[in-house]
Formats: structure tokens, sequence, C-alpha cells
């Protein structure tokens, strides 16, 4: 049967109203490419689509950079829209209805993981963290291995952390038989609270366990704190051989754990040869270039690179006094007053802060009165 002019119009039509309502999903990579496709299934460790002509492929979750679906239910455009402009109880009013939207096969259950963690992201903006985690907790439950359980976590660990309480270890405890690398960020952190605790003892095989674990993004993370462990254990033998260890061997250390071995080293052979003026320029020479990896990103973690800019200002202070020429002597002793201000200034709540301020009285440097508390549960 032919059609007229009327009905090739209304048949075009409705092929594109199809096309239209089958949006297109969009996976980008990390290479930059960006692939545009039917995404058929997403599990945790990676997503799975069909492209133009059929091809079924799969991206495994550490190529991929984001994924945005298709044919969203229209009650969760208009609930991320709300979230988007602060208005969170709007938000939340629509994520139900997305849901309801998704059971009404409205739209594909993929979405009901992007429903839920909106929904749990408006609850925790609006001020109501309980239900934030109870929200994530229940993406976990309902959508089991979804492409975003591992963000679950993660949000669930920042809320958790903030609230205080055990409600952070708890989800950590939950974290810890996942897959990698969720299972050892959740060991690393559990060993963190005993470390913390001061509990070098116990945090210290945890630590060894991610360490020794070659699929663990972790391991570099976990010989570090291992080796706080030993430095707060004070067993100087060990430590000083590990040290020296992990210096001779610096293409397979990280730079945390290079600056932590660096400092800690320095400090034990200035102990041990702190009236030996022949051994004070090489004793700097480790601390230049543990302080040359930089402070860190986090200041609750900066107890390594704190230590070696302390021991690094007591070797300038006994190479001035040592100094025959006036200028020369002046010169270190001002290098050292510039590291131990470094170190009241920029990480003033540590207990170091405290030995620094009266290093600089003692150099009769000037020292600022407004200087913050120390924080009890800050980096020593």
């Amino acid at each position: 049967m032919k059609l007229g002019t009327t009905g090739v119009f209304a048949a075009a039509m409705a092929l594109g109203l199809a096309a239209a309502a089958e949006a297109q999903d969009i996976i980008r990579l990390k290479s930059g490419t960006e692939i545009k496709a039917k995404i058929t299934a997403m599990t945790s460790q990676s997503v799975t689509y069909t492209e133009a002509g059929g091809k079924v492929s799969t991206a495994k979750r550490e190529d991929v950079v984001s994924v945005d679906l298709g044919d969203k239910p229209p009650s969760l455009v208009k609930g991320d829209q709300a979230l988007v402009e602060s208005k969170y109880d709007r938000a939340i009013a629509n994520y139900a209805p997305a849901l309801e939207e998704i059971q009404q096969k409205k739209a594909r259950d993929l979405h009901t993981q992007f429903v839920l963690l909106n929904w749990a992201q408006a609850l925790n903006q609006k001020g109501s963290p309980a239900e934030a985690l109870e929200m994530y907790r229940r993406l976990r439950n309902e959508c089991k291995d979804c492409w975003l359980r591992p963000e679950s976590f993660q949000r669930s660990m920042e809320i958790a952390k903030a609230k205080g309480g055990d409600a952070y270890e708890n989800i950590l405890k939950e974290m810890k038989t996942e897959p990698e690398p969720v299972g050892s960020q959740a060991e690393l952190e559990l060993a963190k609270i005993k470390f913390v605790a001061g509990d070098f003892d116990s945090a210290r095989p945890l630590f060894d366990k991610i360490s020794s674990n070659p699929a663990s993004p972790y391991s570099g993370d976990a010989k570090l704190w291992s080796l706080r462990c030993i430095r707060g254990l004070k067993k100087v033998d060990e430590l000083e051989s590990a040290c020296t260890r992990i210096l001779g061997d610096k293409a397979a250390s990280t730079p945390g754990l290079l600056q932590a071995a660096g400092a800690s080293l320095a400090e034990i052979q200035l102990k041990k040869n702190e009236k030996d003026k022949t051994k004070w320029r090489d004793i700097l020479m480790i601390c230049l270039q543990s302080i040359a990896q930089g402070p860190p990103s986090g200041k609750d973690e900066a107890e390594d690179y704190v230590l070696a800019l302390m021991v690094g200002a007591k070797c300038y202070v006994l190479i001035s006094t040592d100094a025959e020429k006036p200028e020369a002597k002046e010169e270190y002793k001002n290098r050292a007053i510039a590291y131990y201000r470094e170190v009241q200034r920029g990480f003033s709540r540590t207990t170091l802060a405290e030995a620094a301020t009266k290093e600089l009285v003692a150099l009769g440097a000037e020292v600022p009165k407004d200087a913050p508390p120390r924080d009890p549960k800050g980096p020593k």
C-alpha cells in the first residue's frame, strides 16, 4: 500500500518521536573519547553498552570519567534542577515520583541509583545527615552491585566523618568487604583510627597487610603509616634501618614515604651526633631532601614535613653557632627562624608548633601573639 504525502510525513514524525524518546546515553572516557550508545548494564566495575550496528562493548570503571543516562524520568529532571538551585525541599519532593515513573516502566531501572544518590545529596545539603546516610544505604541495598555503589560509600564516609561518633567506623566496616579499591581504602581508614588513638601495636599489622597487597592502590600509603607506627613505638634501631632502606631505593617509594623516612632518619642521626659538628651538614642535607618533597595537601597529615622543618632548623642553629664570620652566623640563624616560623604559622595546631615558638623566643625572633590554640586531636 502506498502512503500519500500526509502519510509519509506522519510516519516520519512517528520515527522522529521514537528516536527522541530513546535518547542516547553518553560515556566519557579518560582517553578523551566520548561514546554515544545505549547502556544495557552497569556494575560497580564496568559499563556495558550497545553501539550503532548492534556491537556490544564494555568499559572498565578505571577507564571511565562519567556516565550520563538519557531518557531520564521527568521528575528526576525536575528534582535535579531544584537541587542545582539549592531548593532542597522541592528536589526531595520530586525524587519519590521519579521512582514511581521508573516502576511504571516510563524509564529504565538503571535510573534508580541516580534518583537515590541525588535524593541523599539533597537530604544532606538540607541538613539531615542521618537521613542522607540511610538513603545511601538504601541505594546499596536496592541497587546492589550498581555503578554508583562506590560513590555512595565515598559520600557516606564524608558525612559520617563530619558527624562523628560511631557513624564513620560503621561505614568503614561495611566497606571493607567491597572489591578494590573500596575494600582496602576502608581497611586503611580503620587502621588510621587506631593510629590516631595511639594504638600503634594494633594499627601496624593492619597497615602491613594493605602494603603487601599488590592489588591495592593504597599500598604506598600503608607503607608510610606503618613507618609512622614504628616511630610512634620508638623502635629506633628498626626505624633507622627501615628509613635507610627506603632512601636507598627511592624509585620504589612514594614522595610521602621518602619524606617520612628522611625526616625520621635525620631526627635519629641528630640525636646521636648533636655534638659532632662534622655530621651536621650531612644531616641537614637529609632534611632538605625531605622538605623538598613539599607540604602535604592535608595539614592533618603533615607530621613528617613538620618534623623535617624542625630538625632542619636545629641543624641551621648548630651550624650558626659554629660559624666564624658574623654574616654567616646571621644567615644560618635566619634560615632556622624561617623554618620555625613556617611550623608555627602553617601548622599551629601541632605540638611541634609549641616547640617552634619556644625556639623562636630563644633565638630572639618576634613571635605573633594571636596564633590559634593547638588542637589536641591534631598531628603531633
